[in-house]
């Protein structure tokens, strides 16, 4: 049997952290945090899970990607 394809509203909040030069964003499903993407200038995204674990992208569309794909995993 097939699973029905669930929407899920995903919201993407700047934090006080970000700046002109400096990325930072929270990701957030139903007002949860599940995952942040912080990227220096000229450099890769540091993506950091709600589980504490951290991993690298080559940019913050990516990093997003990545953390969304972690919840349709493991937390949904």
């Amino acid at each position: 049997m097939a699973k029905r394809n669930k929407n899920i509203e995903v919201e993407i909040r700047e934090t006080s952290k970000n700046t002109d030069t400096v990325t930072d964003l929270e990701v957030l499903v139903k007002n949860k945090v599940i995952g942040t993407v912080h990227q220096e200038p000229e450099g890769q995204a540091a993506v950091h899970y709600k589980s504490e674990k951290e991993m690298t992208a080559k940019t913050v569309d990516e990093g997003i990607q990545m953390i969304i794909a972690e919840y349709n995993l493991h937390d949904q």
